[in-house]
């Protein structure tokens, strides 16, 4: 726990004391976001915050596990770093030159098929009600994987449409996912005898308490330049960096910890953006629309439209995000 710990504030203050630095970079190169009218924000506003947010998870993760032998670059939790570290480029490029959708898509899936590649795979769920697993074939596995992490990868990318909404729902599925890890961990702790596979489960778990220690910490680092009226908004780089971690732990975290958790959980934690994300598509494709047309049709938007501010609309979001996460962490605890 304390390495997790120091992994949060190394996270916090690489982010917090990169983002002016950043802010300054994105300026000078021009990687600036207009006002518009599909736009919430009247000013223009430099992106590429979510370069600092990656470089304080990067610093955090790599610290804790130099001084911590307890945790290590697992296999997995590589292949979740290095496809990451493809989807940040991709967002940093197209935050300077808007890529198509296509390109997006793209960048995304490579970045699941890297993490697949190092064995990050849903290759069973626990059964909601009882006892047991249901196992996947590699055929279907490889599939509800990928869309596991691209579903959640470009949720949270279309959720940062308002200053310090994606940060902050980060930081409470970050947290909930930390939380989360030790749990686990307090149960299959205290074995007599460890085995060479019990010990890397424990190297495993600690390790993705780690990552999500450090994406909290980066989280809440920029949120203090990101919370309205942001100075810097974080860009694809930032929405699908983080949006690609919390999948990639879920997959290597939650859904691998002992046979009675269920696979609702990390749903649980991520219902704001899934649920309205698939509001969202659907309202689009039965008018018509492209799907991934930007409009004003997310939950924040039309809370702004009831006549909101910014910030009440998202400590509205923040407060059910929370509430939903506590309900999957006593979901948690009860299947377990």
């Amino acid at each position: 726990m304390k390495t997790a710990i120091l992994a949060i504030l190394v996270a916090l203050a690489g982010s917090y004391l990169l983002t002016p630095l950043v802010r300054k970079l994105a300026i000078h190169f021009g990687v600036i976001d207009q006002p518009g009218e599909r736009r919430v924000h009247v000013n223009p506003t430099p992106r590429w915050g979510g370069l600092a947010i990656y470089a304080g998870f990067i610093a955090a993760v790599s610290l804790a596990v130099a001084i911590d032998p307890s945790v290590s670059f697992d296999k997995q939790v590589l292949g979740a770093l290095i496809g990451g570290t493809v989807i940040a480029f991709a967002g940093l490029l197209d935050d300077k030159y808007e890529f198509s959708a296509l390109i997006q898509v793209v960048a995304i899936m490579l970045g699941a098929a890297i993490l697949i590649y190092f064995g990050g795979v849903i290759s069973y769920i626990s059964k909601p009600f009882g006892p047991g697993l249901w196992w996947f074939k590699p055929w279907l596995a490889i599939p509800i994987t990928l869309i596991w992490v691209f579903a959640v990868t470009k949720t949270v990318d279309l959720m940062d449409g308002l200053d310090g909404l994606a940060a902050g729902i980060c930081a409470i599925a970050s947290a909930s996912l930390l939380v989360m890890s030790l749990l686990a961990l307090s149960d299959i702790q205290g074995v007599v005898i460890p085995t060479a596979e019990y010990m890397d489960r424990v190297r495993l778990f600690r390790t993705v308490m780690i990552m999500s220690g450090a994406l909290l910490g980066a989280s809440l680092g920029f949120l203090r330049f990101n919370y309205p009226p942001a100075k810097i908004f974080m860009g694809t780089i930032g929405a699908q960096f983080m949006g690609f971690i919390l999948a990639a732990s879920s997959v290597i975290g939650a859904f691998k910890v002992a046979a009675v958790v269920s696979m609702f959980v990390p749903v649980f934690i991520l219902a704001i953006p899934i649920f309205d994300t698939v509001f969202v598509v659907i309202k689009r494709a039965l008018r018509g629309s492209k799907i991934h047309e930007a409009d004003k049709s997310h939950v924040h938007h039309r809370l702004l439209e009831r006549g909101l501010s910014q910030g009440q609309t998202i400590w509205i979001i923040y407060l059910i995000t929370a509430s939903l996460s506590a309900a999957g962490l006593i979901l948690f605890g009860y299947l377990r």
